[in-house]
């Protein structure tokens, strides 16, 4: 590879998740790729036009067509559209939090997704599956996403939810009294509970007060996990499970983490983890193309075969997406009381969930928020 070789990095930013950016660029930075990166910030990921500028000043100013961007939802399609017709190759990390309405393939274009939505679709069949009557908890801000949607589409006929609490965005004086209240009057199986950044810090100090964990076994999403959650479940063990597409402790990707934490002496998170893959595609596209011709590297992408740290890296034909299995954890403490996180399930990704949204029209009006999720 030459170091001549320019690559565009777009990247937003989080006041909750402030190494977002910095753990993303670690993670790409990993593969030792020989070339020049040029970075630009697109703030909190809500501003498609915002998003363009930048790709405009890639191409015009510094002849760039490969682009690496970690981008949110909102009008997204246009961004994808204006790159398109650009012959720039845009490879885009997200987070996944957001069902994926009419994501029908446009020319150049590949996600790598965190997919969110799809941990909590395949948790929503396990629970479907062995009948479980599940009680959702979440923050105003969490659930202005659709994590909830996809749950709920997996249910289909039948509905398992036993009810919903939302934490208020100015939580009351009794908060944890009312979450205990809410949540005992269903009597469900499990919970499942999804909050992130700070909201899953104060999700924590109400969880302390009312020992709802000791009472109910809680299945929740990565962003749930803070050392103060796992302070309660030290000092008081019970059932918690993590649906994800990758935990820090998973040993199938112990070579990552082990690479990871020699160069920067620290655990990856999740957002290096998606750099890592990234990089890693990148790695293999210049390495492999016959030459840098968009429509040279667009072929090399379709034939794209690799395995990485949530396992085999390659993009569905007709989404021109990744597809992983997705897994529940299961929380452990040993002899000494240390923490880890055990594979208990593998929930097969076979695409439907993705194809199902890709055929379906967007409805008018779809809420929740515009900003990419964690950043704001």
């Amino acid at each position: 590879m030459d170091n001549d070789i320019k690559i565009g990095i777009l990247l937003p930013k989080s006041q909750q998740y402030p190494s977002l950016d910095k753990d993303f660029i670690r993670g790409l930075k990993l593969n030792n790729l020989n070339v020049k990166f040029f970075v630009e910030s697109i703030g909190i990921g809500a501003d498609e036009k915002l998003i363009i500028d930048k790709l405009q000043k890639f191409t015009f100013q510094e002849d760039i067509s490969i682009v690496i961007g970690f981008l949110g939802h909102r009008n997204i399609p246009e961004v994808y559209k204006y790159a398109s017709n650009n012959d720039i190759l845009l490879l885009v990390a997200d987070l996944g939090a957001t069902t994926p309405y009419q994501t029908s393939e446009h020319k150049g274009i590949f996600i790598n997704s965190l997919g969110l939505t799809d941990s909590c679709y395949f948790l929503g069949q396990y629970f479907s599956n062995n009948e479980y009557q599940v009680a959702t908890s979440t923050s105003y801000y969490d659930s202005g996403y659709g994590l909830l949607s996809a749950l709920e589409y997996a249910f289909k006929e039948k509905t398992h939810f036993t009810g919903h609490y939302i934490t208020p965005f100015m939580p009351r004086e009794n908060e944890a009294l009312y979450m205990d209240q809410i949540i005992n009057t269903q009597q469900p199986n499990a919970v499942f509970a999804f909050y992130s950044g700070l909201y899953a810090d104060e999700n924590a100090d109400f969880l302390k007060q009312n020992k709802l964990t000791q009472k109910y076994p809680f299945y929740v999403t990565p962003f749930f996990i803070n050392d103060k959650i796992l302070d309660e479940y030290k000092n008081n063990p019970h059932e918690l499970y993590v649906v994800s597409s990758w935990m820090q402790n998973d040993t199938e990707s112990a070579d990552f983490t082990s690479g990871y934490k020699e160069v920067y002496n620290e655990n990856p998170s999740l957002f290096s983890v998606l750099g890592y893959e990234n990089g890693l595609i990148l790695k293999n596209l210049l390495l492999n193309a016959r030459n840098l011709e968009t429509s040279s590297l667009i072929e090399e992408m379709h034939r794209l075969n690799i395995e990485g740290p949530r396992g085999t890296i390659r993009f569905d034909k007709d989404t021109n997406r990744t597809l992983f299995n997705h897994y529940i954890y299961q929380l452990n403490l040993d002899p000494l009381n240390n923490i880890s996180f055990r594979k208990i399930e593998t929930l097969i990704n076979d695409g439907d969930f993705i194809k199902a949204f890709a055929s379906q029209t967007k409805p008018d009006y779809v809420g929740g928020w515009d900003n990419a999720y964690l950043c704001h």
